[in-house]
């Protein structure tokens, strides 16, 4: 049992505690967000299963996240389905999205690997547009309904805020056992050494792969349920400053830290929305929401963030000393 209790998983539990009791304090706007920031936090996980352990980076995430809102968009206005329908085929249609781009982003390495994915978001984003007989091009799909499953609805905010909240739940546990698998080892050994990884047996092009296409589920699995929170998906949506949204979350949380990317997808999805409430900062929101990112960032990532690390822990550390000392004697 010690293996599941670690610091990392606690910290996971005690975000989606809450997160669980989060709507018995907040209203109809603060709900919403928090929709949002669960949504954000599948959509980063995604991510950060790439950066994190598969040790690639991808500036086109958002290409899949579009690709999941939009199938489930295009299905319902063609063909009336219902989300449990739409589910089978999100995760097909994503799966081989991801599949398209992982066959040439798995041969190449350094600064291609920024082209590619720019360009890949770029392309699908242009799709989306032009192709006006399937995605209703710059007008958008409007009217797509609440989820419904085998005929349940969720018609409430709240229902579909605990049915988010489920499938970070999930999200988290698949990654978590991804991680620990045979699979996520391979990925780590070629994050931290390809050459070495070759050399002892390690297959690079079919794991990446594997994990591009994993990572592309995820992600349109998050765009799915956006398309239904919002009702309406466009174009104008799903453009790169998604994608460097979801980078900043990755980064900011830690790159391989699950737990981290929860707590600072919350942070990132409240932060700009908390701003908006002051006067003299509501012109200024987005200066001000960077401004307080960069600080973080810098606390945690330079070298004073590791002192102050260093220092919290040795002080904590002193005190536990003391208290042995004491007790021995």
């Amino acid at each position: 049992m010690k293996k599941y209790f670690t610091s990392k998983n606690i910290v996971f539990i005690l975000v989606i505690i809450s997160m669980a009791i989060a709507p018995l304090f907040v209203n109809a706007y603060w709900l919403r967000v928090l929709i949002t920031a669960e949504l954000n936090m599948i959509f980063a996980m995604s991510l950060n299963l790439l950066m994190g352990i598969g040790g690639t980076v991808s500036f086109g995430h958002a290409a899949f996240y579009s690709i999941g809102a939009y199938t489930t968009a295009c299905l319902y206005y063609h063909f009336g389905t219902q989300y449990s329908t739409n589910f089978i085929f999100v995760i097909i249609v994503t799966a081989l999205a991801g599949l398209l781009l992982a066959v040439p982003m798995s041969r190449i390495t350094g600064r291609y690997v920024t082209i590619i994915t720019l360009s890949y978001a770029e392309i699908v984003n242009l799709i989306i547009k032009n192709w006006d007989k399937v995605t209703q091009g710059q007008m958008g799909i409007v009217g797509i309904p609440t989820i419904s499953i085998f005929g349940f609805k969720l018609k409430s905010k709240i229902m579909f805020f605990y049915f988010a909240l489920l499938f970070v739940v999930i999200t988290y546990v698949m990654m978590q056992w991804l991680v620990k698998s045979k699979l996520g080892r391979n990925l780590q050994a070629m994050r931290d050494d390809p050459i070495a990884a070759e050399a002892m047996g390690i297959k690079l092009f079919p794991n990446k792969v594997i994990i591009f296409t994993i990572s592309a589920i995820f992600a349109g699995i998050a765009g799915s349920l956006y398309a239904h929170l919002m009702t309406y998906v466009d174009p104008g949506t799903f453009n790169s400053a998604i994608s460097f949204n979801c980078i900043a979350i990755v980064v900011l949380g830690g790159l391989a830290n699950f737990p981290g990317t929860l707590i600072s997808a919350l942070f990132l999805s409240i932060l700009p929305e908390y701003l908006r409430q002051f006067e003299f900062l509501f012109q200024y929101r987005m200066i001000a929401y960077g401004a307080v990112l960069v600080i973080v960032m810098w606390l945690n990532h330079s070298i004073p963030g590791e002192k102050l690390k260093s220092t919290v822990v040795g002080f904590f550390r002193k005190i536990l000393k003391k208290k042995e000392v004491e007790e021995v004697a």
